[in-house]
C-alpha cells in the first residue's frame, strides 16, 4: 500500500471518528460487494451518517471521504472537468451524496476537513469547498474537528517520517 492510499484511509477513519465523536450513528456503506462502475476511479461512498433531526427522527447522510494533498488544485480540475466531474457524476447517482476532502496541506485560515459544495453558475455548476463545521446541515463541533486536525497533522507526519527512514541508504 503506497503513502497516498494510507493517507486516503486515516482520512476516512477520522471523518467517522468526527460523526462518532458528534454521537451521530455511522454504517459503512456497502453496495451488495459491488462498486458501481460509472464513475472514474471504481467510486463508492464511504459510509452513511444519521443525524438527529427533530422530534426524534433520524436524517441519513450519505459520505464519500478522500484525501488530497491539495485541494485547491483538485477542485479547480474538477470545474474545468465540468459534467465529467467525480463530483457531478456521482451525484447523478445519489442526489444526497456529501464529499469530504481531508489534506494535510489546506490553505492558509482553512480546516484539514472541507465538504464540497455544488452550487450552479449559469448553465453550469461549480464547485467549491467550505470548512466542515461551517456546513450547518452536520452541526459539528469546532472543538472537534480541532482535536481531528491535530491528531491528522500528527499521524501524516509519523508516515512521512517513516517512509523517509525507509527511503535512506543503509550505512554498512
Amino acid at each position: 500500500m503506497d503513502l497516498h492510499e494510507t493517507k486516503d484511509r486515516v482520512a476516512v477513519a477520522l471523518v467517522e471518528s468526527i460523526f462518532r465523536r458528534a454521537r451521530y450513528r455511522v454504517r459503512p456503506f456497502d453496495a451488495d460487494g459491488t462498486k458501481p462502475r460509472f464513475v472514474r476511479e471504481d467510486f463508492a461512498p464511504s459510509f452513511f451518517v444519521f443525524v438527529p433531526g427533530p422530534e426524534g427522527a433520524e436524517r441519513e447522510f450519505l459520505i464519500d471521504v478522500t484525501y488530497r494533498p491539495f485541494v485547491e488544485q483538485f477542485i479547480a480540475l474538477e470545474n474545468k472537468r465540468r459534467d465529467s466531474s467525480i463530483f457531478v457524476l456521482a451525484r447523478r447517482h445519489w442526489p444526497a451524496l456529501h464529499f469530504v476532502l481531508v489534506t494535510d496541506h489546506p490553505g492558509a485560515g482553512r480546516s484539514c476537513f472541507q465538504a464540497v459544495t455544488l452550487g450552479e453558475r449559469g448553465a453550469e455548476v461549480r464547485l467549491r469547498t467550505v470548512d466542515l463545521v461551517d456546513l450547518a446541515e452536520f452541526g459539528v463541533f469546532p472543538h472537534n474537528v480541532a482535536d481531528h486536525e491535530e491528531l491528522l497533522l500528527r499521524i501524516f507526519a509519523m508516515l512521512s517520517a517513516d517512509r523517509h527512514r525507509r527511503e535512506q541508504p543503509h550505512a554498512g
